[in-house]
């Protein structure tokens, strides 16, 4: 049977090697947040880009007279 003591050591022995992993995975998801901002920029830019080439082929469809195409 395991003493009390016994338990101490073993909880100890467990945080050591999860300290180093812990580390790790916190550096891994300032990664992954630095990584989801860039992205929702991104997205941002290009729906912004859409949005104006939707603009520019309405103003081009309505000056030659054309039908919507969507």
């Amino acid at each position: 049977m395991l003493t009390k003591n016994d338990l101490q050591q073993i909880r100890g022995v467990i945080k050591e090697e999860n300290n180093p992993m812990q580390k790790e995975l916190k550096k891994h998801g300032k990664l992954l947040r630095s990584l989801k901002k860039d992205q929702n920029t991104m997205l941002g830019m290009l729906d912004k880009e859409q949005m104006q080439q939707r603009k520019r082929l309405k103003r081009v469809e309505d000056n030659l007279g054309l039908a919507p195409i969507s």
